[in-house]
């Protein structure tokens, strides 16, 4: 499985550096979260749209909201609760 990141990030870059590496370390472990519900359980990985639209948390405040289709997760949004439900209303 790849993980990929869209051309657009301006929301991973205004993270602080700390919480960029929190980030990425999610998101370098949900390959092998996924198929796994042990492992994904402390992620709070779930479904969000039917399109293949997931979220995966990280920490209290912070949510990764990345795409997944043929083999690939690709992240779309990083935001908290709030950020996340306007970017689900656009779709």
């Amino acid at each position: 499985m790849k993980v990929a990141l869209t051309e657009r990030q301006a929301d991973v870059r205004a993270l602080s550096t700390e919480a960029r590496a929190v980030v990425f370390e999610v998101l370098l472990s949900l390959p092998k979260a996924f198929g796994a519900p042990h492992l994904h359980a402390g992620l709070g990985l779930r479904k969000l749209h039917a399109s293949g639209i997931w979220e995966a948390r990280v920490g209290l405040g912070l949510r990764l909201v990345f795409a997944f289709a043929a083999d690939t997760l690709t992240l779309v949004r990083v935001g908290d609760h709030d950020e996340v439900r306007r970017y689900l209303r656009e779709l």
